[in-house]
Order: structure tokens, then C-alpha cells, then sequence
């Protein structure tokens, strides 16, 4: 009898999956140890490095998955600047060079909406998936992950998003792939009341179809409080079996901004 192939998920690390999120799973961040957003940074200083990242990262996970024996899944961020540029060419003849398959889900988002995917199939490769249930694991997961956020700076968030020289205001904003959706609130507390208020009705509606349990991920560039009364929310109104926070990648919060704060929330079906 054939023994299954393991399978490592490489994903680009602009998804800012909590580290929590990680513990135990075969998954690979590119690059490994990206610096997170937990201080402020000013928009000026964020802008002069708003540059797409770096294939290189991307191709060396990948290499070194598949030199220690194990088929690769590459999943990759769209963050409506462009992702590594050639990354998931590159990574595939790196990977079939040391013989072993390689998949890509590209997932066509940003944040949390392309991490929950990778977690879901990272999970389903340790719990003995091979490649392609695992691609199909992670792609099923893409059109149930839920995301709203608090935007300071949309102006950063895509090049087509916005239009004329005037900066739009702050607002709540929700994503269809890259391309940004904003409701203006300028008065930041009112526009967190709004996230938590869109958060509480969105997910309570979706609880009526029983669809599982919920699975809570806040991320933030350098708004640690709000991210935690966030997180907090959804522990104890909501009931969320799983809250885990942390901070964006700096390389994304090149994208987003400062103050930046957002809540993604998938749902896992019951056994």
C-alpha cells in the first residue's frame, strides 16, 4: 500500500494569521518571521514602503517543504497592489524539481480571507489529507470567511479604490477580493461602534443557519485595545469557541495604514 504524502501549506505571510493560529500545523509563513505593526508608524513613512513583496520568500519555503519530503500548497494573498510577483511560478518548478507535487490556491484576498483558508487546509494535512483534498478543503473555505474592519487611512487601501486628490474619510469597511468597500464614519468611535454592531448582526443572522462554531481572528496596525475589546466581544456576546489576536505585518499595514483594526470570522461544522 502506497504511504500518503504529507503536505506543507506555504502562505504569504500579508495574510497577518495570528500567531496563535499557527501552533501545530504544517504551515509555512513567507517569509518566516515577517515584523508585525505594533507600534505606530506615520502614513508618510508606511508609503515609502509600499512596494509588492518579494517573490524569493515564497520559492525557499516551498523548496525546503518539499526538500524534506512533503508536497507543497501554495496560498496567496491579494491585496489589490499585486502579490509576488512570479511567486507561484517560481515555487512550482523549485517544488517539482525536488519531485514532489505542488498546488496553488489563489485566493484573490487580502487579511484573514486568504489565512482562514490556509488554516482550513492546514488542517485537513494534519489530519492526513493529501494534496488534493487538501486544496479543495482550503478552497471551500474562501467563500465562508467573514470579514469587517476600521479603516483610518482608505486612501492606502487600493489604487482603484479611490479617485480624485482628496482623501475619503474613515469608515467601516468590508472587502469583495482586494477591491475595498467603505462606509464613511470620520468619528473613529463611532465607526468601531459600527464594526462591533455590523460583527454582532452578520455573525447572529449566520448562527440561525447552523452553519457550526465560531472561529475569531482581530488583527490590527497599532490598535491593540480596539482589537481586544473586539476579541472580547466576540468570546463572551457571541460565544466564539476561538479568538486569537494580533498585530498585521508591517508589509501589510503598508496597505492599510495605522489604526487599522479588523475582525474575520469563519465557522467550523460540528462532528
Amino acid at each position: 500500500m502506497a504511504v500518503a504524502k504529507s503536505v506543507t501549506v506555504v502562505l504569504d505571510a500579508a495574510a497577518s494569521v495570528p500567531a496563535a493560529l499557527l501552533a501545530g500545523l504544517p504551515i509555512r509563513l513567507a517569509p518566516a518571521d515577517p515584523p508585525r505593526m505594533l507600534t505606530f508608524e506615520s502614513v508618510s513613512r508606511l508609503s515609502l514602503d509600499s512596494f509588492p513583496a518579494e517573490p524569493a520568500p515564497v520559492v525557499e519555503a516551498s523548496r525546503e517543504a518539499a526538500e524534506a519530503g512533503a508536497d507543497v500548497l501554495y496560498v496567496s494573498v491579494d491585496d489589490g497592489h499585486g502579490g509576488p510577483p512570479g511567486a507561484a511560478d517560481l515555487a512550482r518548478a523549485a517544488v517539482e524539481a525536488s519531485g514532489q507535487r505542488f498546488a496553488h490556491l489563489a485566493t484573490g484576498a487580502l487579511l484573514l480571507k486568504a489565512g482562514w483558508p490556509a488554516i482550513v487546509a492546514a488542517e485537513a494535512a494534519a489530519r492526513g489529507a493529501e494534496l488534493d483534498a487538501a486544496l479543495e478543503a482550503g478552497r471551500a473555505a474562501v467563500v465562508g470567511v467573514g470579514m469587517l474592519g476600521v479603516i483610518d487611512h482608505p486612501e492606502m487601501a487600493n489604487p482603484n479604490s479611490t479617485s480624485g486628490l482628496v482623501a475619503p474619510p474613515r469608515g467601516v469597511a468590508r472587502w469583495d477580493g482586494p477591491r475595498i468597500v467603505i462606509a464613511p464614519r470620520p468619528q473613529r468611535d463611532a465607526a468601531l461602534g459600527m464594526l462591533r454592531d455590523l460583527f454582532t448582526s452578520t455573525v447572529s443572522r449566520e448562527a440561525t443557519q447552523d452553519r457550526g462554531v465560531l472561529r475569531v481572528a482581530v488583527v490590527h496596525a497599532s490598535a491593540a485595545p480596539a482589537a481586544s475589546a473586539l476579541a472580547l466581544w466576540a468570546e463572551r456576546r457571541l460565544q466564539a469557541v476561538e479568538v486569537s489576536v494580533d498585530a498585521v505585518t508591517r508589509h501589510a499595514a503598508t496597505r492599510l495604514g495605522p489604526g487599522f483594526v479588523a475582525v474575520s470570522w469563519i465557522w467550523r461544522p460540528r462532528p
